[in-house]
């Protein structure tokens, strides 16, 4: 609850670097919005569940599920809707950047930090 005016998540705050560690994190704004302007994005379902497929210009392909977004013990539209973090923080730094995602379309926005949202790790 306290505005630090930080730019960017500590690695201890991190979950993506604190789970798997070594070099691994949660993307920069600047990989989120890469992926949006570099990559073509098909929604599809894999495994009896919905998501896009995001294929990168070199043909690989990574499967981002529509996992909904937990507020307390509720998740919130799972199937539909999927929302990743990024570890670059929003002014007030109670936010952070996000990614979300449906089948109208992908939106880069931002997010009070305290919400449940996807992790797409990412390595050096």
């Amino acid at each position: 609850g306290t505005v630090d005016n930080k730019t960017v998540l500590d690695l201890e705050d991190d979950v993506a670097h604190v789970k798997w560690g070594g070099t691994w994190r949660m993307p920069t704004k600047a990989e989120r919005e890469e992926l949006l302007d570099n990559c073509t994005w098909s929604w599809t379902t894999q495994n009896g569940v919905n998501g896009y497929k995001v294929t990168g210009p070199n043909g690989n392909s990574i499967f981002l599920p529509a996992a909904g977004y937990r507020g307390g013990s509720e998740v919130y539209y799972k199937g539909s809707i999927g929302y990743c973090w990024s570890l670059s923080l929003y002014n007030p730094s109670l936010s952070a950047y996000s990614l979300d995602f449906g089948p109208g379309g992908r939106f880069p926005t931002y997010s009070l930090r305290y919400y449940g949202q996807s992790v797409r790790p990412v390595s050096e």
